[in-house]
């Protein structure tokens, strides 16, 4: 998987569970991340799609995120790894 999001859009990351709009060029959090929606989509639909999607998904507390720069996805990293 690339470094960087090679196009705006929607993607998932299940093991935190969290969702995030990632601009073009911007690093992706460490993890797994795949695209699952345009950036066009209303987030309402995209959580609706995933439950679909990925059934296990359903009934847990998904994150969602908006990741335009590099700040953010250390801002977005730090609330994930944040203890106490």
């Amino acid at each position: 998987m690339p470094k960087v999001a090679d196009e705006t859009a929607y993607y998932l990351n299940s093991t935190v569970p969290s969702v995030a709009l990632i601009a073009k060029g911007v690093r992706f959090p460490p993890g797994t991340w795949i695209r699952v929606a345009d950036a066009t989509a209303m987030a309402w639909q995209v959580e609706d799609l995933l439950k679909d999607m990925f059934p296990a998904l359903k009934g847990m507390g998904i994150t969602f995120a908006t990741l335009m720069s590099e700040f953010d996805v250390n801002e977005f990293e730090r609330g994930l790894y944040a203890t106490g």
